[in-house]
C-alpha cells in the first residue's frame, strides 16, 4: 500500500472513531443544552487556551532549532512550525502517535537536512519530552496527593501500564544513546536468530541497517555529552511545551466561570489523564481521551458542564490542531506542486 493510500485509510479510521465517540458523548445528552453552555464560555479563556495550543506546536519545532544550532545549522521561525504541525498531524493519525517523528524526518530531508543529523536531533527531543511528563507528573502527582491518591487508585491499572511503557522508552532510548556496544550486539544477535527461524528476510541487510543505525546513536550521546547547556535548554523548551498543553483544561474550567480547583491541581490530573491512554493503540487516543476525562474531570466540572467540557478541551487541544495541522500540510504540499514548474521552466531556460 503507498503512502497516500495509507493515508486515507488512517483519515478513515480516525474519521471513524471521533463518529462513535460523539455519539456515545451526546446521545443521552440534552444537545441544545449543551450547545448553550458551550456559547456561554467565556471567550477570552477559550482564546487563551487555543493561544496556548500554538504555543504547544512553536515550542516543538524550537526545541529542534536550538538543537540545530547547537550542530552550527541554522533554521527559520517558520520551519517551527512546520515540523511541529508535521510531527502534530500524522501523531494524531497513528496509533500510539508512532508516525509524526518518521515524517519529520522526511520533511527535514526534503529542505535539506541530513538524515544522520536529523535522526540524531529526533532521538533527543524524544527522551527529553518523555523525561519531562515523568517529572513533571512526580511534581504535581507529590504537591497534589490528597486527591490525587483516590484518583490514581481508580485509575491503576491504565496508570501502572502508561508508567511502565513511558518508563521502558526512556530506558531503551538511553540505552541507545550510552550503550551502543550492548544494544548493537544484542539487536544483531537478535536479528541473525529471527533469520535462523526466517521470521525476517534478508538478516544480512537488516544487521547493516542496524550498524549504520549504530553510527548515528553513537553521534548523539557524544552530542549531548558535549552540549549540556543546549540540552538543557531544549528540555527546558521541552518542559514549557507540556505545559502549554497540560493547562488547557484548566483555562476551559476557568472559561466556565469556576475556580474552586487551582491550576496546578488540574494540571495534576490532565497528566494522569495523559499517562494513562497516551501511549494507548489508538489514532490520538479518540475514544480512549474522552472516557478517562469523564471518569477523572467528572468531580471538577459536574455532570452538567462535564459534556460540554470535554468538548471545548478536546476540541482546542486535539480536533482543531488536527484540522489546523491537515490545513497546514496542504499548503505546504500545494507550494511544493507549484514551486516544481518554476524549477523545470529555470532549468530549461538554463540548458538552452
Amino acid at each position: 500500500m503507498g503512502r497516500p493510500q495509507k493515508m486515507v485509510l488512517q483519515i478513515a479510521v480516525l474519521l471513524v472513531l471521533m463518529g462513535i465517540t460523539f455519539y456515545l458523548l451526546l446521545r443521552d445528552r440534552n444537545l441544545s443544552l449543551v450547545w448553550e453552555s458551550m456559547l456561554s464560555a467565556k471567550k477570552e479563556y477559550i482564546l487563551l487556551a487555543a493561544v496556548s495550543m500554538l504555543f504547544y506546536i512553536f515550542c516543538g519545532g524550537w526545541c529542534i532549532r536550538v538543537l540545530l544550532h547547537g550542530l552550527g545549522q541554522s533554521m527559520s521561525i517558520w520551519r517551527c512550525f512546520k515540523y511541529s504541525f508535521v510531527e502534530f498531524y500524522f501523531s494524531a493519525l497513528t496509533p500510539s502517535s508512532t508516525g509524526g517523528q518518521p515524517m519529520q524526518l522526511v520533511y527535514m530531508k526534503q529542505d535539506g537536512y541530513r538524515l544522520s543529523d536529523s535522526t540524531v536531533l529526533i532521538l533527543i527531543v524524544t527522551a527529553l519530552y518523555k523525561l519531562a511528563f515523568l517529572l513533571l507528573a512526580l511534581v504535581f502527582f507529590l504537591a497534589n496527593w490528597p486527591m490525587m491518591k483516590g484518583m490514581l487508585y481508580q485509575m491503576r491499572i491504565l496508570f501502572a501500564l502508561g508508567l511502565v511503557m513511558n518508563v521502558l522508552l526512556i530506558l531503551a532510548l538511553g540505552f541507545l544513546l550510552f550503550s551502543k556496544k550492548l544494544v548493537f550486539r544484542l539487536s544483531t544477535g537478535t536479528m541473525k536468530l529471527l533469520g535462523k527461524l526466517r521470521l525476517v528476510k534478508h538478516p544480512e541487510r537488516q544487521v547493516f541497517s542496524l550498524a549504520r543505525k549504530s553510527i548515528q546513536y553513537r553521534r548523539c550521546a557524544e552530542f549531548m555529552r558535549t552540549h549540556p547547556l543546549v540540552v538543557l535548554r531544549t528540555f527546558a523548551v521541552l518542559t514549557l511545551q507540556r505545559l502549554a498543553l497540560l493547562v488547557v483544561p484548566y483555562l476551559v474550567y476557568r472559561a466556565f466561570g469556576l475556580s474552586q480547583y487551582g491550576v496546578g491541581t488540574l494540571i495534576a490530573v490532565q497528566l494522569l489523564l495523559s499517562m494513562c491512554v497516551d501511549m494507548l493503540p489508538l489514532p490520538g487516543a479518540v475514544g480512549a481521551s474522552e472516557s478517562v476525562f469523564l471518569i477523572l474531570f467528572g468531580p471538577v466540572f459536574g455532570s452538567k458542564l462535564l459534556t460540554s467540557a470535554v468538548l471545548l478541551s478536546r476540541g482546542i487541544s486535539f480536533y482543531f490542531m488536527v484540522l489546523l495541522s491537515g490545513l497546514v500540510l496542504c499548503g505546504i504540499q500545494l507550494s511544493h506542486i507549484v514551486r516544481r514548474p518554476r524549477r523545470a521552466d529555470s532549468g530549461e531556460g538554463i540548458s538552452q
